[in-house]
C-alpha cells in the first residue's frame, strides 16, 4: 500500500516515520508546502521507502492528482482542510484518514464532525474507507470508551480525560498540538452529553480534578469542546449512557491568554482587514506560538490520556480508567520529537498499518468505536504506545 501523508509538522513527521516501518506499507509519499521540512522529515524514514511532493493543500487539482498516485490518504494538516481533503480522496478514489475534526460551522467557519459523517454513504458508494478523528484524544480515547463499554453491564458516563505535568524550556507560553485548534475547542462552547441530552456549556466555565497515574499526578483540568462528546453517545448507548464530557489540563496563564484572545476577537478565523492587508486573527496568534515541532527535547514531564467510565459490573458499582501515558524526554530521546506528537502521531499510524495489512475491512466513514479495541490496543503496544487500567474507588 502506498499512502499520501499531507502535513509534516510534529505529528506527521510521527506519522511516517511509524508507518513506513511496516512492510505491508510500500512507500510514505510526503506531501507538504514546505520543502525544507520535507528533506528534514524523509532523511528519517527508511531509504527507498519515501518519496516527497511539494503541494499546496488549497490546490484542489493538485490534491487530486496526488492522491491518485497512492492507495491511502493520511490527513495530518490543520482541521479545517477535513473536508477539502476527503472530496479530494473521494474524487481520487482513495481511503483517507484524519486525527481530529474542526466546526462547529456556525461558529468556527470550518465543517463539523456532522458532515464530515454525512459523507459515509458516498465513500461506501465508492467501496472507500473514511477513518474519522483517529489520533491519540480523540482516537484513542474512543477505542478506550469502547472497550470499556465492552467489559461493563451497565455505563453510566464516559469522561475523557487529558492531562500533561510538562515544563517547558525558554517559552512562556506552549502548546505541545496545533494551536489554531487549541484555540478553537477552548473557545467554543463544549458540547457535553447530560442527562441524555446534547447540550454545551460556557467556555472556560467547568473544571475538575483528577489524579492521573504516576508520573502525572493530580491536576486541575478544564472542559473544553472535543470530539467524544459527540462520538460517544453516538456509538456506545446501549448500556444507559446518560453523560460524556472531555477535561483537559491547561496552564492557568494560558486560560488567561484564552479569554483575551476571545475579547479581542482573536480567535476569529476569518481575515480582517489590517492596515491595507487581510489577515486571519487566529492565524496570526498562532504564529506567535512556537512551532509544536520545536519543542522537541524542550518539554520535559509527561501526558496522560485515558477514559475513565462509571458503572456496573455484576450489579457492583465500577470507576474504571484506562490510559495511555508518553514520557515527552523518553520521546526526545527515543525519536527526536516530544511527546505530544509521539503519542497522537504513533497512535493514528495503527489504523494505517493495520489496514494495510487488510486488518480493517469496514467501508464507510467511521470513528474508533466501531473497531476491535482488542486489537488496536496491541498494535499500539507494539509501537510503543503502552497501555494501563486502573480501578478506581466506587464514590
Amino acid at each position: 500500500m502506498r499512502v499520501l501523508q499531507l502535513g509534516v509538522g510534529a505529528v506527521g513527521e510521527v506519522n511516517a516515520r511509524v508507518i513506513a516501518r511496516e512492510p505491508a506499507v510500500e512507500a510514505v509519499v510526503l506531501a507538504d508546502i514546505d520543502e525544507s521540512r520535507l528533506r528534514e522529515v524523509a532523511a528519517k524514514l527508511p531509504p527507498g521507502k519515501v518519496e516527497t511532493l511539494v503541494l499546496d493543500a488549497s490546490d484542489h487539482g493538485a490534491l487530486v492528482k496526488a492522491a491518485k498516485g497512492v492507495d491511502f490518504v493520511l490527513n495530518a494538516l490543520a482541521t479545517a482542510w477535513d473536508i477539502p481533503v476527503m472530496e479530494a480522496s473521494l474524487e481520487a478514489g482513495r481511503h483517507y484518514l484524519d486525527m481530529g475534526t474542526g466546526g462547529p460551522r456556525e461558529i468556527t467557519g470550518t465543517a463539523d464532525l456532522d458532515e464530515q459523517l454525512a459523507l459515509d454513504g458516498e465513500f461506501k458508494k465508492r467501496d472507500l474507507a473514511g477513518l474519522v478523528s483517529f489520533g491519540i484524544d480523540p482516537g484513542v480515547s474512543d477505542m478506550f470508551a469502547r472497550a470499556l463499554h465492552d467489559e461493563f453491564d451497565t455505563v453510566e458516563s464516559l469522561t475523557v480525560l487529558d492531562g500533561d505535568n510538562a515544563t517547558v524550556d525558554g517559552y512562556e507560553l506552549a502548546c505541545s498540538f496545533s494551536v489554531e485548534t487549541m484555540i478553537e475547542e477552548c473557545l467554543l462552547p463544549p458540547c457535553v452529553f447530560r442527562d441524555g441530552r446534547e447540550e454545551r456549556n460556557e467556555a472556560l466555565s467547568v473544571f475538575r480534578e483528577f489524579e492521573f497515574p504516576a508520573p502525572v499526578g493530580k491536576l486541575t483540568l478544564c472542559n473544553v469542546d472535543h470530539e467524544e462528546a459527540q462520538l460517544m453517545p453516538l456509538y456506545l448507548r446501549g448500556k444507559g449512557l446518560r453523560n460524556a464530557i472531555f477535561f483537559i489540563g491547561l496552564d492557568p496563564r494560558m486560560i488567561d491568554a484564552f479569554k483575551v484572545f476571545r475579547i479581542l476577537g482573536l480567535h476569529q478565523r476569518e481575515p480582517v482587514d489590517f492596515q491595507g492587508a487581510m489577515i486571519s486573527p487566529i492565524q496570526f496568534v498562532a504564529s506567535r506560538f512556537p512551532r509544536p515541532v520545536d519543542l522537541a527535547g524542550k518539554l520535559h514531564g509527561a501526558v496522560c490520556v485515558g477514559t475513565l467510565c462509571e458503572g456496573t459490573i455484576g450489579g457492583e458499582p465500577v470507576r474504571r480508567f484506562r490510559y495511555q501515558i508518553t514520557s515527552h524526554d523518553d520521546s526526545w530521546e527515543k525519536w527526536g520529537v516530544q511527546g505530544t506528537a509521539f503519542q497522537t502521531g504513533a497512535s493514528a499510524a495503527c489504523a494505517v498499518t493495520q489496514f494495510a495489512r487488510g486488518e480493517i475491512a469496514r467501508r464507510g466513514v467511521f470513528p474508533a468505536e466501531v473497531l476491535d479495541p482488542a486489537a488496536y490496543m496491541a498494535e499500539m503496544q507494539k509501537v510503543g504506545l503502552a497501555v494501563g487500567v486502573v480501578d478506581l474507588p466506587a464514590d
